[in-house]
C-alpha cells in the first residue's frame, strides 16, 4: 500500500509538472505570436492533460486521493510553472527598447553608456519641469540589469523604462558588433 502511495504521488507530480510546463511555454510562445510553435507545444500539453485524466481519475475511484496526492499536485503545478517561465526565458531572445530621463545627468549618462559600448539616441523633449534629454537604447533583456547598473552609478533618480520589440531589423545593438 505504501509503494502504491508513492508511486501515484510520483506520477501525479511529474505528469502535473509536465503538462504545466508545456501550457507555459505555449503561451508565452503564443503571447509572442509563434502560432506554430504553439500549435505543437498545445498537442503535447493536451496529450498530457487527457493521461493526466485518465490515469489519476481512474486510480482515484480505485485507491481514492490522499494528502500526498494533493500536495504532489500542488508542488508539481509550481515546478512546472517555474520551469516552464524558465525555458520560455532561454529559448527567446527578448530586445528591449529602454528609455531613460535623467533632468539634471542625461549627458554624463550619455557620455558614460557609449563608453561602455551601448549605442543610443538621445531625444530633445519638454517634460513638466522644461527641456529634458530622453536617451534611447536598444538592446538583449539580458543587458537590462548591467544597463541599470550604470545609470544608477551616475543618477539614481533617473528614470528608467523598457518594453519589448517585435520585428526588429537593422540597427546596433550592445555587445554585438555587426549589424543586425
Amino acid at each position: 500500500m505504501l509503494l502504491n502511495t508513492v508511486i501515484w504521488t510520483a506520477i501525479i507530480f511529474v505528469t502535473i509538472m509536465t503538462q504545466v510546463l508545456f501550457g507555459t511555454v505555449r503561451l508565452i510562445m503564443m503571447v509572442r505570436g509563434k502560432k506554430a510553435l504553439s500549435m505543437i507545444i498545445g498537442f503535447f500539453e493536451a496529450a498530457v492533460a487527457l493521461t493526466i485524466s485518465i490515469t489519476v481519475i481512474s486510480n482515484a475511484v480505485k485507491q481514492g486521493i490522499n494528502i500526498y496526492h494533493i500536495l504532489a499536485y500542488g508542488a508539481g503545478f509550481s515546478l512546472g510553472l517555474l520551469i516552464g517561465i524558465i525555458i520560455s526565458e532561454k529559448i527567446t531572445k527578448e530586445i528591449l527598447s529602454v528609455n531613460i530621463i535623467s533632468k539634471k545627468h542625461s549627458d554624463k549618462i550619455e557620455h558614460h553608456l557609449r563608453l561602455k559600448g551601448f549605442g543610443l539616441t538621445c531625444y530633445h523633449g519638454t517634460g513638466k519641469d522644461g527641456e529634458i534629454n530622453i536617451l534611447n537604447i536598444i538592446c538583449k533583456k539580458s543587458d537590462l540589469l548591467k544597463l541599470q547598473a550604470f545609470i544608477q552609478e551616475i543618477d539614481p533618480k533617473a528614470l528608467v523604462t523598457s518594453h519589448a520589440l517585435e520585428g526588429m531589423k537593422g540597427g546596433f545593438l550592445y555587445d554585438i558588433k555587426s549589424r543586425l
